[in-house]
């Protein structure tokens, strides 16, 4: 969850400013409160999320400790490849999340039958890999960050771009349902194939039959 800062500061002169601090990460905001707190100069402190809630200092604190050894954090990268032949996608995703003071990569993939081109396999990969982030935020509310280098999908996903397609539709729809469902939202980038190669090799695999499922501490091997 990223945050940040409103207060009114009450400098000795008695003159008042409103202050708004930057974004920064919620993990973050405890140090700047207390140091709010110790200078006596900074009134009505609010926190704000990146899902529009806000707290006074109270609720926030409480907030923190029932999220306390939540998921956070969750970025996905998702990617598809796509056999022609026979209908069948192999769908790769990676999600990045911290835990506390810990943060976790997981990697997964997944065989589908019954997909009629790659722009329908990057849906699905897109839709099971936040089926895969909601399981790990396991209720803990928070703006999901999705990255993929299928254009269409990113572009249609953000409503930059129309679509026409009606199984493309179902997917898109079953993907703003899914995460509604959670009070959940999402945002999403397009990064170049480079960017995304974890991704899409789980894709691979999995088009050829090789099951991954792993999980690690960041910068740990597999």
């Amino acid at each position: 969850m990223k945050i940040y800062f409103t207060a009114l500061y009450h400098h000795p002169s008695g003159a008042k400013l409103s202050f708004q601090s930057n974004w920064i990460a919620d993990n973050q905001a405890l140090l700047f409160i207390s140091d709010f707190e110790k200078t006596g100069r900074f009134f009505n402190i609010t926190v704000h999320d990146d899902l529009g809630q806000q707290w006074n200092i109270k609720e926030f604190k409480k907030i923190m400790t029932k999220t306390a050894g939540s998921a956070k954090d969750i970025t996905i990268h998702f990617d598809a490849a796509f056999n022609k032949s026979d209908q069948a996608a192999g769908l790769g995703w990676v999600i990045d999340y911290n835990r506390d003071d810990e943060s976790f990569v997981e990697k997964n993939n997944k065989q589908l039958n019954g997909i009629t081109s790659n722009n329908e396999a990057e849906y699905a990969a897109l839709y099971y890999s936040i089926e895969h982030a909601l399981k790990i935020a396991d209720g803990n509310m928070q703006v999901i960050r999705c990255s993929g280098d299928a254009l269409t999908v990113i572009n249609q996903m953000k409503g930059e771009w129309p679509c026409y397609d009606l199984d493309l539709n179902t997917w898109a729809e079953k993907i703003d349902r899914l995460l509604s469902s959670e009070g959940m939202t999402s945002i999403y980038f397009h990064i170049t194939r480079n960017q995304n190669k974890n991704a899409h090799k789980l894709a691979e695999q999995a088009i050829n039959h090789t099951d991954i499922k792993s999980l690690n501490k960041t910068g740990k091997d597999d």
